[in-house]
């Protein structure tokens, strides 16, 4: 019974509101004892605030990141996973026999994509959902796609339905990269927003008037990307 009770206060996390709460009652009480009509007084005031806020915040997500998985969800994570890391294999024995580069380029970029869905899928489970269909459908798709384009280029005699056959598989593998690509990016979209909330917080702390430490983050997502 302890040691239940010792697991459930080890993960535990602050309430969401705590960290605007103390903010708030950092900055009351400040100022209460400061003369706040002052510059300093006031820059002083919002910069503990703010210094509360994120330190909080820091702290909150730490403690959420530590929280394990829900086991179920953790193995169906992991089960989607390793189906899109047997398709990056696949891709990736199947793209010395490819003659055409252009399909062979696809088939590469393809499964390195693939390789970092799967490594995002398994550092956040919560993803899975947004890879079920890839992993579950759309990789025997592409596999076969690529498969059937090596049996068609390998043929001896030329002809229309070939031709056509083998351009709409190209064509097929190009929109499938891109649109892996797309669903990677989809996968960091809580990133982007906590790096987002992070920069106007600092930018609050750092721009308050009279402060010789300004600094502008306005380029800073461009640049990650």
């Amino acid at each position: 019974m302890s040691k239940e009770m010792t697991s459930k206060q080890e993960t535990k996390v602050m309430p969401s509101g705590l960290p605007f709460i103390t903010a708030g009652a950092v900055w009351f009480i400040l100022a209460l004892l400061l003369p706040i009509y002052k510059l300093y007084a006031l820059i002083l005031t919002a910069a503990a605030a703010a210094a509360a806020f994120v330190l909080l915040t820091l702290r909150r997500r730490k403690q959420i990141a530590e929280l394990p998985p829900a086991p179920a969800v953790k193995v169906r994570a992991d089960e989607l996973a390793e189906k899109i890391d047997r398709c990056r294999d696949t891709l990736l024995s199947q793209q010395p026999k490819i003659k055409n580069e252009t399909v062979s380029a696809a088939a590469g970029s393809i499964a390195r994509t693939m390789d970092l869905i799967a490594d995002e899928l398994e550092r956040d489970p919560k993803d899975r959902n947004k890879v079920r269909k890839l992993a579950n459908h759309y990789t025997a798709m592409i596999t076969g796609l690529v498969d059937k384009y090596i049996q068609l280029e390998s043929q001896a005699v030329e002809g229309e339905n070939i031709s056509s056959s083998m351009k709409r598989i190209e064509e097929g593998l190009t929109g499938a990269d891109d649109a892996l690509k797309r669903i990677l990016d989809d996968m960091f979209s809580d990133d982007a927003m906590e790096v987002s909330a992070d920069i106007t917080v600092l930018e609050q702390l750092l721009k308050t008037e009279g402060s010789d430490n300004k600094m502008d983050f306005s380029g800073l997502d461009k640049g990650q990307q």
